[in-house]
């Protein structure tokens, strides 16, 4: 067994983690990705400022929500183009949540923070005594194994 970094601890407790997608269909239409994308466009009122922030490219967050509105049959966003304001102005356009992604929205995070919650009190702590019984079979094994092939390892 190795000591390093990433090896297992005796004693030491194991954690559950999951990541939690909305599915239409059985095809994936709200992941922890998608939930950034719509807060940014939200927070911004902007589809290319969103991409910008979340370091993404412009095409991709258009993709990812052409793809939201096909799944869903309803759009998610609702964009108006830039131009000319009424202030004799140059404006940029601007993008909205519609109700439905607002809606998606907040259950995809009360359903997070429900799962969040409830895998956090779940653990498995290991003993230490079984972290010891591998390491006793996995040293068994090695002598075995060097007896019957006639090598030795050296440490």
């Amino acid at each position: 067994m190795s000591s390093g970094k990433n090896s297992l601890n005796p004693g030491k407790s194991l954690k559950y983690s999951c990541r939690l997608y909305l599915d239409a269909g059985g095809r994936r239409v709200l992941g922890k990705g998608g939930a950034k994308i719509l807060e940014a466009i939200d927070e911004h009122g902007s589809i290319a400022l969103a991409a910008e922030k979340l370091g993404m490219s412009y095409k991709f967050v258009w993709n990812y929500l052409t793809r939201m509105r096909k799944l869903l049959g309803q759009p998610v966003v609702v964009t108006h183009r830039g131009g000319y304001s009424h202030r004799s102005e140059r404006g940029g356009g601007g993008a909205a949540l519609t109700v439905l992604a607002k809606i998606l929205l907040k259950q995809y995070r009360l359903t997070e923070e429900s799962v969040k919650k409830s895998l956090s009190e779940q653990t498995i702590n290991l003993p230490r005594i079984a972290s010891n019984e591998l390491r006793r079979k996995t040293k068994t094994r090695t002598l075995i194994l060097q007896r019957k092939t006639g090598t030795r390892t050296h440490r």
